[in-house]
């Protein structure tokens, strides 16, 4: 570490950017191949992962294409045993349409209100004549859904207002033969929920796992709640994690390999990785507040250069902070960490 003089830490901090901004932009540029080329892998498509059990359905439309290409978060709405998950935007309306047929739908849910998630759900839930499960949290925004900045707008489009009848999902999502568990999971949002299939050991965790080293992230984010989210899901029995965001991690051989879907590794493990990343940035940062310090130094000392998602998730990270007019940022994730700010 640098000394706490704000002259010498700033000079030596800088100094290591320019360091290791040449590899950052090597392990970016690989990144974006893999992004193109998993994007073309799975776009509009289907794929089952277990049979009359689990399938992603990949949506997009042509301006919420952009963010699988530039950060490699695609948009896929999850069938599970009847129940359809997370199903799109209003722009990705025209391609959920075509994967509507593929499977039977008897409820309709999503993990937590965000606009790419939720914008087709009572069209959705009306058209293949199924139930509508939310939790109250999200029921009521989505009752008056808040005007959304321009570029998630622009991206996405906003909601219409959910009218009609909503099923209270706090006690569960039943599906023909048994029932998903709803578990509250605040953190990425404060209304979060993961849903939880304890026969078959299933965790359907929407945004809770975004990328083990995910860190630009809004201003709804709570990183001490989302630690206690995973330590109390790492308290359940699951062997198989489906991402929000177009991933499947599992090491269960009735799950075929898919290249730019199936993740071959234990979903623990990489859960287990992710709480302790997030741990480390949080002890970090209340170090460097503890002893008076600002908010850009407690970032900055949260993001040391010898740590390898520093300089790994620097372009990225930058680039969705500049996208998104500042409201995906490390400052938003290392703010939420700090009680007391400056």
């Amino acid at each position: 570490m640098f000394k706490d003089g704000a002259v010498g830490f700033w000079s030596g901090y800088t100094l290591g950017m320019f360091r290791w901004l040449p590899q950052a932009a090597v392990t970016t540029a690989r990144e974006q191949s893999r992004h193109i080329r998993d994007f073309t892998r799975t776009r509009r498509r289907r794929f089952t992962l277990v049979d009359d059990h689990l399938e992603l359905w990949f949506l997009g439309a042509p301006t919420a294409d952009l963010v699988p290409l530039l950060f490699g978060e695609r948009f896929a709405a999850v069938w599970y045993r009847g129940v359809l998950i997370d199903p799109g935007s209003v722009r990705m309306r025209r391609s959920l349409r075509t994967h509507l047929t593929a499977r039977p739908v008897t409820a309709v849910t999503a993990t937590h209100a965000h606009e790419e998630h939720t914008g087709n759900l009572r069209w959705a839930a009306d058209r293949l004549g199924a139930s509508l499960h939310l939790s109250a949290s999200v029921t009521e925004q989505l009752r008056a859904p808040a005007r959304l900045p321009p570029v998630r707008d622009f991206a996405f489009g906003t909601p219409a207002p959910i009218t009609g009848d909503v099923h209270d999902s706090s006690e569960g999502i039943p599906f023909p033969g048994g029932r998903l568990d709803v578990i509250p999971a605040p953190g990425h949002s404060s209304d979060h929920v993961v849903l939880h299939d304890r026969e078959q050991r299933v965790l359907l965790v929407g945004d809770t796992f975004i990328d083990t080293y995910f860190s630009a992230s809004n201003n709804e984010t709570d990183g001490t709640a989302w630690m206690a989210t995973l330590r109390h899901l790492l308290t359940l029995d699951f062997d198989l994690m489906v991402e929000g965001h177009g991933r499947v991690h599992t090491l269960r051989p009735d799950v075929p390999d898919l290249p730019g879907v199936v993740v071959r590794e234990d979903p623990r493990r990489v859960m287990e990785a992710k709480l302790h990343f997030l741990q480390g940035l949080s002890d970090r940062a209340q170090h460097a507040r503890a002893r008076g310090l600002s908010v850009n130094r407690a970032v900055a000392e949260a993001f040391p250069w010898e740590q390898r998602p520093t300089w790994e998730r620097l372009i990225p990270d930058e680039l969705a902070r500049l996208t998104s007019l500042g409201e995906f940022s490390r400052h938003r994730l290392i703010r939420s960490f700090l009680t007391t700010q400056r």
